[in-house]
């Protein structure tokens, strides 16, 4: 059909064109989510550079930091990643002495993950990296309309895995907001 099309001359071939070559609005925002993704993480890859970590390894620290400790599998439900579990990221930090493991009191079989007192220092040092590159975005976001992309991003997960992985971050973020008041 499209080379059909594409003989009858150029007026057709500019009206293929655009509806072949055109993003449908969903589609295109998921390119912007992706890209915006993407920067972010060379950004934040930048700004974690000088500590010598990753920004998967900083999340991992940083959840750490406010909910140890966890079991592997639980840490796993708190992170939105590929593959979906988190053992290299823990074994990693484990040898650059950031994290320990250990028998749970209540069962010796199940190994928890919590922060050495090394981890607890870059974690605190990770936070401020964070918090700076969070201060800079803000004036950005602010000037934005959020709500109605979170509506539509939060429906369009609704029911899946990550809607639940979200909601858990959220509790998370707010039992610190908490204890910290």
């Amino acid at each position: 059909m499209l080379c059909k099309i594409f003989s009858y001359g150029i007026m057709a071939k500019v009206i293929c064109c655009v509806k072949y070559l055109s993003l449908e609005p969903f589609e295109e925002i998921s390119l912007l989510i992706k890209a915006a993704y993407r920067e972010s993480d060379r950004r934040l890859t930048e700004a974690f550079q000088p500590l010598g970590i990753t920004p998967a390894q900083a999340e991992v620290l940083l959840i750490l930091q406010e909910a140890e400790p966890l079991s592997l599998g639980e840490l796993g439900d708190f992170l939105i990643a590929e593959g979906g579990h988190p053992s290299r990221l823990v074994d990693r930090l484990f040898q650059a002495g950031y994290v320990q493991r250990q028998s749970a009191p209540d069962d010796r079989r199940r190994l928890e993950i919590s922060l050495s007192d090394r981890g607890k220092t870059i974690a605190h040092q990770v936070n401020e990296v964070k918090q700076k590159m969070l201060a800079s975005i803000r004036p950005l976001i602010e000037q934005y309309d959020t709500e109605s992309l979170r509506n539509l991003l939060e429906t369009y997960l609704q029911g899946s895995q990550w809607a639940k992985t979200i909601e858990m971050r959220r509790k998370l973020a707010q039992k610190s907001c908490q204890q910290s008041e």
